[in-house]
């Protein structure tokens, strides 16, 4: 590969990812609209609280709330950052930078298939999955964690390949009779110091981008044992005295020690903020019975024993229902169902590569948790997002699935490979540009181009707020909807979540955080059916009017 291959797949990035960002006019969901909102909040005003609440799991005393006590704070940050440095104190200044991280995605994708592969065709063939990445498009571009991840999951399997590269060529000199240099002379390391160090920074950057980077920490500690366990085992055929500790205490010290100083700044912040390395109520969320309960109140009922008394034959459904959507989402969004069996052979095909072990572990992992321990979370998507920093692997495994495909079938078909290889390459290609346009369209556009789907509620939110503006309510009066960092973000106003129960749960949430409007849409709670579908007014509450299918009622506290 070079240098303008890379150029060329980055200004691609540029010209697509620029083109979806215009038809995204806002964040789009509430994820990223909690991001934005909190980046805008840093950038403008240097407060880390958020005048908003999204769910009530750790009890928040009121507005503001501390920012981040359930989703982790870089994609906030990234935003912060688009808005500081382009001085533009909207959605496109926050996202800029989700852009640029996206335009990067191609070529650094492109590098990782080229160190497994080391084909120019394999390396575009990467590349290009990477711009046209199905499921994940949409997502790219918005103030999210998805582009963010999969960087860092590339530089994370680029640092496994120079850890299993080093040990490698520590075998080689000394089965050649040549001389080492002692360990770098610090400790018993295999690899410069540095290695080890990036290591825990990556992983470090990786927690603070979802909380499920710790999966990633276990990921890169056990490269490093098993690094210090070839080393050992080359020793030993030669007779070394050395023992297995050795080779493996001081770079797992180096590398959980830049873990550490990487995410110590908010461990400080939490301890100032809740006196905890952890906010309060986050442990809260693994007794869910149902996945609306993540917005329960008061959150002090989502207790073990009120999970466990929902009876063994429930949890186990939830969980094989979890099992079912996961699998679904590994083959369809992680796999786009075409790819799937290519990057299975690639995987078997570069078995050796610890790469591949470490990363199909890590999977695995992430897999399990977020079926067995989170499954509503998981099933409704976590997963999905948790996969992210696996993507950029798995794009790059596929030429390597290609070529076992092509020389398998050559067996008992008498096929000329170079003409078979550009045919299927191109194929490959072609089938993911088609999925990834049609997925799109159905995302952002949908069946109503003068209406298109993204963000259509919170475009919503805006008129809302225009006919509260016409009644003349105050600035600061609190507002109970189902996106409140959205609402936040679309009209600067105060917000908490309609809780999971019925109107009496409303009102008590609304007289504890003084909330006096509730705008219902058609996420309503289960408990407010009949409040939806029938407007009028009921006990506690007047009907006021309806905009864009949202229910405006005055709360009687």
């Amino acid at each position: 590969m070079k240098i303008r291959d890379y150029a060329g797949l980055f200004t691609i990035g540029v010209i697509i990812f620029l083109g979806i960002a215009t038809q995204e006019s806002v964040p789009g969901y509430m994820d990223a609209d909690y991001y934005y909102a909190n980046g805008l909040r840093i950038a403008t005003t240097g407060h880390w609280n958020e005048p908003f609440l999204w769910n009530y799991l750790d009890e928040p005393e009121g507005l503001p709330h501390p920012a981040f006590t359930y989703w982790m704070p870089m994609a906030g940050i990234v935003s912060a950052l688009g808005i500081i440095l382009t001085g533009l104190n909207n959605f496109w200044g926050a996202k800029l930078g989700f852009v640029l991280i996206a335009s990067c995605l191609a070529p650094l994708t492109a590098h990782l298939a080229f160190s497994i592969t080391p084909k120019r065709w394999a390396a575009l063939l990467a590349g290009a999955l990477a711009l046209f990445s199905g499921f994940y498009y949409a997502y790219l571009p918005t103030t999210e964690t998805f582009g963010i991840y999969m960087i860092l999951g590339i530089v994370f399997f680029l640092l496994v390949m120079k850890l299993q590269k080093d040990a490698n060529e520590v075998d080689l000199k000394f089965n050649s009779g040549q001389k080492i240099k002692k360990d770098y002379k610090i400790g018993s390391l295999t690899s410069p110091p540095w290695i080890y160090l990036l290591a825990g920074l990556i992983v470090g950057l990786m927690y603070l981008t979802r909380a499920d980077g710790v999966i990633w920490l276990g990921m890169a500690l056990s490269a490093i044992f098993l690094q210090g366990y070839e080393r050992y085992k080359g020793g030993s055929r030669r007779g070394e005295n050395n023992g297995f500790r050795y080779f493996i205490w001081f770079p797992l010290i180096l590398a959980f020690g830049a873990f550490l100083i990487t995410i110590s700044p908010w461990i400080l912040r939490n301890l100032s903020s809740f006196g905890s390395i952890f906010a309060p109520g986050s442990g809260r969320a693994i007794w869910l019975t149902a996945y609306d309960e993540l917005y329960a109140f008061p959150a002090s009922q989502l207790t073990f024993e009120r999970w466990l008394s929902s009876g063994i034959v429930e949890i186990l459904r939830v969980r094989g229902w979890a099992l079912g959507l996961n699998t679904l989402t590994a083959i369809a969004v992680q796999g786009s169902i075409f790819l799937a069996p290519l990057i299975v052979a690639g995987m078997w095909s570069k078995r050796i590569d610890w790469r591949v072990f470490v990363g199909a572990s890590g999977w695995l992992v992430s897999y399990l948790a977020m079926t067995l321990i989170f499954p509503f979370q998981g099933a409704r998507g976590g997963f999905f997002h948790a996969g992210a920093g696996f993507q950029p692997l798995f794009w790059a495994l596929v030429p390597a699935g290609l070529l076992v495909f092509i020389n398998w079938v050559s067996r008992f078909r008498n096929w000329e490979f170079k003409r078979a290889l550009k045919l299927f390459a191109g194929g490959v290609v072609g089938l993911a540009i088609i999925m990834t346009v049609f997925v799109t369209w159905q995302r952002v556009i949908g069946d109503n181009r003068t209406a298109p789907n993204w963000g259509k509620n919170e475009l919503a939110y805006q008129e809302v707020e225009v006919y509260l503006d016409a009644l003349d309510v105050p600035s600061e009066v609190v507002v109970m909807v189902n996106n409140p960092p959205g609402y936040y973000a679309m009209t600067g106003r105060q917000a908490i979540v309609i809780p999971d129960g019925d109107l009496q749960t409303a009102l008590l949430a609304a007289r504890k955080y003084q909330a006096s409007y509730l705008i219902l849409d058609e996420n309503y709670p289960q408990g407010l059916g009949e409040i939806y579908l029938n407007p009028g007014n009921y006990p506690g509450i007047s009907y006021l009017e309806t905009i864009q299918q949202m229910q405006i009622y005055l709360l009687n506290r």
